[in-house]
């Protein structure tokens, strides 16, 4: 496995951090996590959580492999295994989305659930597997990694059409811009 893909994770994280609190004054907030237990909670106000990325012990999707009866690409395994922290607003170029992150350790179990009917839909659908890390705002399509090439592509997800959008998930942090909102 490549520890760079992590590396680039966390300077992500710490770019988005660094503009929230340059922006607002205070760490990332989050209306939608509001009473859902986590590590990374660091205050509560106004029915919002403060949040700051915790680094726990590595997590695999090592379950989800077996249960689907497929080797996950390693870029998956760093991106979700890395650290636990709120989901994360950026833009890619014209493209606003938003990275998907584990929360605690019963939002992995969930996430690895979600994972695994994802790949088992796209294997009764006869697609190519990916594994999803990203969401935007339309709600057909996904920003995945294709778990045959390592490859960042927007997966329109009615349709099938797939757009590479960057060669590797190294690649595809590097050049996100983190936005605060």
């Amino acid at each position: 496995m490549n520890k760079t893909q992590s590396n680039c994770l966390i300077l992500f994280t710490e770019h988005y951090i660094d503009i929230w609190q340059n922006t607002t004054k205070h760490a990332p907030i989050s209306s939608e996590l509001y009473g859902v237990p986590s590590p990374c909670i660091i205050d509560t106000i106004d029915l919002a959580v403060l949040w700051l990325p915790i680094r726990p012990s590595p997590h695999s999707l090592a379950i989800a492999e077996e249960v689907a009866n497929i080797r996950i690409h390693d870029s998956a395994h760093l991106f979700y295994g890395t650290q636990y922290a709120g989901d994360m607003q950026a833009q890619w170029h014209d493209l606003s989305l938003s990275l998907i992150q584990v929360w605690s350790d019963d939002d992995f179990s969930r996430l690895e659930q979600n994972i695994i009917a994802h790949l088992m839909m796209q294997k009764k659908l006869k697609r190519r597997p990916t594994i999803f890390i990203a969401t935007t705002n339309d709600e057909a399509e996904i920003i995945a990694i294709d778990n045959k090439t390592g490859n960042i592509i927007l997966e329109k997800l009615i349709t099938n059409e797939t757009k590479v959008l960057a060669s590797d998930l190294d690649t595809f942090l590097s050049n996100l811009t983190p936005i605060a909102q």
